[in-house]
């Protein structure tokens, strides 16, 4: 069974996606592993999966820097802090730009009206 956990630990470590399915859909991602209920609790639980990369369930000896690259939908937590005001705002100042873009009858208008929309959207 340690052997499996170490595989899994070492997955899970890997593979972001595996690591998304232990949390969303333990039984299905763990299901060819043979683990104890503490090992599956650890691989499935972010707290004890901090624990057991860092040593401390007497499983993994190593320091481990776990390093996520690619594309991910991370929270934004001021959003969410505020209740996504800030992103309403945003979003509404995007829509007057785009929509000023559209009405822009002249060359310097249109140039004016892209400048805004650029710095809105960088």
């Amino acid at each position: 069974m340690v052997d499996d956990f170490k595989q899994a630990l070492a997955r899970v470590q890997n593979d972001y996606g595996f690591y998304v399915e232990c949390q969303t859909d333990p039984e299905a991602a763990l299901a060819r592993y043979d683990l104890t209920a503490e090992e599956r609790s650890a691989l499935t639980d972010p707290e004890r999966l901090a624990e057991a990369l860092s040593g401390g369930l007497g499983v993994n000896p190593f320091r481990i820097t776990i390093k996520i690259s690619g594309k991910h939908d991370w929270v934004n937590r001021a959003a969410v802090a505020d209740g996504g005001k800030a992103d309403a705002e945003h979003d509404a100042l995007v829509g007057r730009a785009v929509d000023a873009l559209r009405r822009a009858a002249t060359g310097d208008e249109r140039r004016e009206a892209a400048f805004d929309l650029m710095g809105l959207i960088g």
